[in-house]
């Protein structure tokens, strides 16, 4: 049993040797069957021995690589889009050249109140009588009245004539200095010849003027009575003024 276990470990070693033979020699074939390219390979692989002692790192020899050409990208260049600028939204401010609207007032119509006449109140026939009797008295009054002042008309001149002589001779002013001055005075002649009533009816536009036409009237009172029917025919035609007497220095002086 001993010998069996040996001459199996001898076949076993035997067999190993020749495996091992034939590896070697086959290793050794390739190697010389492919040496050049092993050799190409070999030129293009860098080992590094990095030692276990620590120090300085293993110089590197630089392997020469041939330039590889670069392959230039063409840009095509775009045409640049031109940018729309942002705008902003703008608040509208209130123009300044804005007026506030006139409001115009409300046209209120107009009203009229109309007036009522009073009912005329009916005459009795006593009071008509009566009033047609006094219009008809005052009518002869006023015919006698017209009748007396043409019966003394005549009179009338001759004494206008007298009193201004006697009025202009108090007129105490220098007439050459006032020759553009007239003013005129107004004034009633009682029945006795009394002047009374004085007022001055026209301004000289002078006021020490017209205070000396007014003094000489006042001056000449009392005057000769005049002529019956004088003053009514002067208030007739001077619209109830009475006598009017002008103070004209140019006509004082020219009567002179």
């Amino acid at each position: 049993m001993f010998n069996e276990n040996r001459s199996g470990i001898g076949k076993y070693y035997i067999y190993s040797i020749l495996f091992h033979a034939a590896l070697i020699g086959l290793i050794i074939y390739l190697g010389i069957r492919f040496k050049p390219e092993i050799e190409s390979i070999g030129s293009k692989v860098v080992v590094s021995v990095v030692s276990s002692v620590p120090g300085p790192p293993a110089s590197v020899k630089a392997i020469l690589k041939p330039p590889v050409p670069k392959i230039k990208r063409q840009i095509i260049s775009k045409p640049a889009q031109a940018k729309k600028p942002v705008q902003l939204p703008v608040t509208k401010k209130p123009s300044s050249m804005v007026y506030p609207k006139k409001v115009l007032p409300k046209s209120v119509p107009v009203k009229r109140y109309v007036k009522r006449q009073a009912p005329v109140p009916a005459v009795n026939s006593s009071v008509y009588t009566n009033l047609h009797n006094m219009i008809s008295l005052n009518n002869a009054y006023s015919k006698v009245q017209e009748s007396l002042i043409r019966g003394n008309i005549h009179n009338f001149q001759g004494y206008v004539n007298k009193i201004v002589s006697i009025i202009t001779s108090h007129f105490d002013i220098s007439l050459s200095k006032y020759l553009h001055y007239k003013s005129v005075v107004a004034f009633q002649i009682s029945a006795s010849g009394r002047i009374y009533g004085v007022r001055l009816a026209k301004s000289s536009g002078n006021g020490y003027f017209d205070s000396q036409s007014i003094e000489a009237v006042k001056l000449s009172s009392p005057l000769p009575s005049p002529p019956k029917g004088f003053m009514s025919f002067m208030n007739s035609k001077n619209a109830g003024e009475g006598a009017l007497i002008a103070f004209n220095p140019r006509e004082i002086l020219k009567n002179k």
